[in-house]
């Protein structure tokens, strides 16, 4: 997908009953607009782990989040939506489902510049497993 190279940062914070954990990644991506969406690509690469392809679909209610590495997942986030969907693993699948609390875009197209703000919980077949918050930033 070509487009614009932008510089991209990619903040978590997971709060789990096991312990809170928090991360950053910092890389090189690609955005695109095509209609209303912009689409945002990028590699995450994290210490002892594979490389994972993600692919952000950015629109003013919605965004989609789609990770693939060894294993593909897509998480649907869209205020005061559950969205459940298919997790494969080599122990089984899985339903993840995320229930989306807040949810900010803000996207300057003569910048090309832009973050998307998530709060959400995620559950695995029914059992909620954390409560996340994100936040994804991204200038040309």
């Amino acid at each position: 997908m070509a487009g614009q190279t932008v510089k991209v940062t990619f903040q978590s914070k997971i709060y789990q009953d096991g312990g809170d954990e928090s991360y950053e990644v910092t890389a090189s991506g690609q955005l695109v607009q095509k209609g209303a969406a912009w689409y945002l690509t990028y590699d995450e690469a994290l210490p002892e782990q594979p490389v994972t392809k993600v692919l952000v679909k950015i629109e003013d209610d919605r965004v989609a989040i789609t990770r693939s590495n060894v294993t593909k997942t897509r998480l649907v986030f869209e205020k005061g939506l559950v969205d459940n969907q298919p997790y494969q693993t080599a122990a089984g699948m899985f339903i993840l489902a995320t229930n989306t609390k807040d949810f900010l875009v803000s996207i300057d197209e003569v910048g090309k510049e832009g973050k998307v703000l998530l709060d959400y919980s995620l559950s695995a077949n029914g059992r909620v497993v954390g409560q996340y918050q994100v936040s994804l930033h991204f200038v040309q």
